[in-house]
This record gives C-alpha cells, structure tokens and sequence, in this order.
C-alpha cells in the first residue's frame, strides 16, 4: 500500500509504501517535542520512502543528542517526517499529515521518546 502526505501548504510531498493486509502501525510518542506537535510516527525503511516534492523547502531542526533531524516545510512550519535518533536507517511519517487517514486501517500504540 503506498502511503501519501505532507506538508500543510503543498510545497512537502512524500510517498511512502506498507505492507499491504495488516493495520498501519502508529506510535504515539511521550517525548518533549512529539508531545507540544502531536507527532504520531508511522516508521518505514528509508528504502520504502520517497520525497516528491520539497526538498529545496525544507529546514531541519535538532536538540538533544542531535542524532534526530526533524525536517519542517519552511514556508508552513509543518513537519510532515523526519529521521529519528531511535532508528536512524527509518523515516518516520507524521500519521497526521497522511491523505485519506480515514480509509487507512491503524493500530495506534503507545511509544518511548524518539
């Protein structure tokens, strides 16, 4: 199943697949910044990942250990995915800012920072 979103003004696209026939994993983080964004992480290989449209859009942003690089659209400040510090080989999709979430089978399950 391929997975479409990104960005609140359009300048961020991003496609991503699953596997077909078992609910979306989402994992709802407890850490500071997921925390004050409402982050919701859908995990996929880099390798299941491909950015359409924005690259020249983006900023990133780090704290901490600064493994994480957390990518938002420079125009609309929405970070739609980012590379995580827990699983640097994975992208991590924004459940939120994936099209047509509402015809898309989830299981939503709680997480550690990422």
């Amino acid at each position: 199943m391929i997975l479409r979103g990104g960005c609140h003004c359009g300048l961020v696209a991003f496609e991503a697949s699953v596997p077909d026939g078992a609910p979306v994993v989402v994992s709802e983080c407890d850490c500071s910044i997921c925390t004050m964004t409402g982050y919701q992480h859908v995990i996929v290989p880099e390798s299941r990942f491909r950015l359409v449209e924005g690259k020249s859009e983006t900023t990133t942003y780090r704290f901490g250990t600064g493994k994480a690089r957390h990518i938002f659209c420079q125009q609309c400040g929405i970070k739609s995915f980012y590379r995580p510090r827990s699983d640097p080989a994975a992208i991590s999709l924004n459940w939120r800012c994936i099209e047509d979430r509402g015809a898309i089978e989830a299981r939503i399950v709680p997480a550690g920072g990422s």
